[in-house]
């Protein structure tokens, strides 16, 4: 199979001759069709390589079943998202929740992902794509799911205002669920033209220039950090109202430092500061089918480029040195 092979940092190149995966028992042979590459897979390319090397990164796929059904039944030819997280389920932090497992495997940084025409995968990971939908939502389905895992940590309830930084896919994705739950008013932010047109086109009537103004002090019941940027953090501390809610979200690839105003204000105003990891499998698989059929969720903006494997590598040296932007790439095989 192609397949885009991460050899070591900085070391990455399209195979046209590699290995198709062997499904062990209870896993199912993926042909995929849309891989999206995520932030996180940048560093991985580029600086700190992965888990191990040869890897095949990619964890937010889509294709299509192959091979006989296991015990789920997902017949073959079944269009399908991929949720990647594979928890052990035997550790103390599974007992607390899967995406707290300590031994967990991931298709694209643990395991080879969707970077390639053909991934193996558990069959009990697999979501079946409501008919009708655009396939090329379906590799949205992870970062959907990881937005409304966020939305969830904040307890939020209909009626609250709520102020998102980052207009990237996860911040933009946080705003879609907000507004399907109930928020009287969603706010987004960002420091870059490009992101808040593409916030715009996908429908938030509210967007800040966070080079021209600021947000309001205390006005918002819960602000999402999905900028991984000290700058954002410290705006989120501001923003929120007293025992309001902040969510992390975003990761920084750089020290975070808070200034003293900054603590006094979430000691003084006694802000909930919460930090947010994955998805839960068990609760959220039918919100997400629903989502991908709801009109509300105007996802085609985000899809800001479609390119071919081929097209990867040198996408990838542009997104992260910053010549060329982008909201969410697919890769389509």
């Amino acid at each position: 199979m192609r397949a885009l092979v991460l050899h070591g940092p900085g070391e990455f190149r399209v195979e046209a001759e590699w290995p198709d995966p062997a499904p062990p028992a209870g896993w199912r042979r993926v042909r995929v069709r849309y891989a999206g590459i995520c932030g996180s897979d940048l560093p991985r390319f580029l600086s700190t390589g992965s888990y191990r090397h040869p890897m095949i990164l990619g964890h937010e796929f889509t294709g299509v079943v192959e091979g006989p059904a296991g015990a789920g039944q997902v017949a073959a030819g079944t269009p399908v998202a991929v949720l990647p997280l594979i928890p052990c389920g035997a550790c103390d932090g599974c007992r607390i929740a899967p995406f707290h497992c300590g031994r967990y495997q991931f298709p694209g940084s643990r395991n080879d992902g969707g970077f390639a025409e053909y991934c193996a995968v558990p069959e009990a990971n697999l979501l079946a794509l409501p008919a009708g939908v655009d396939p090329r939502f379906g590799a949205l389905v992870e970062p959907l799911a990881v937005a409304l895992h966020a939305v969830r940590r904040a307890d939020w309830r209909p009626g609250g205002a709520a102020l998102v930084f980052g207009c990237g896919g996860i911040g933009l994705l946080v705003g879609m669920w907000l507004r399907a739950m109930g928020a009287r008013r969603v706010v987004m932010a960002d420091v870059r033209d490009a992101s808040l047109r593409v916030a715009a086109q996908a429908g938030f009537c509210e967007a800040l220039d966070l080079t021209r103004e600021r947000p309001p002090a205390a006005a918002f019941d819960a602000v999402f950090e999905a900028a991984g940027a000290n700058a954002a953090l410290t705006g989120a501390l501001e923003a929120v109202r007293r025992r309001g809610t902040v969510v992390q979200i975003g990761r920084s690839v750089r020290e975070t430092t808070l200034p003293l105003a900054c603590v006094e204000a979430f000691m003084r105003k006694e802000i909930d500061l919460r930090g947010c990891w994955g998805y839960d499998l068990r609760e959220d698989r039918e919100r997400l089918r629903q989502a991908l059929a709801d009109p509300g969720f105007r996802l085609a903006p985000l899809v800001t480029h479609e390119i071919a494997l081929e097209e990867a590598p040198s996408m990838i040296r542009r997104i992260a040195s910053g010549q060329e932007y982008s909201c969410k790439v697919l890769i389509r095989l």
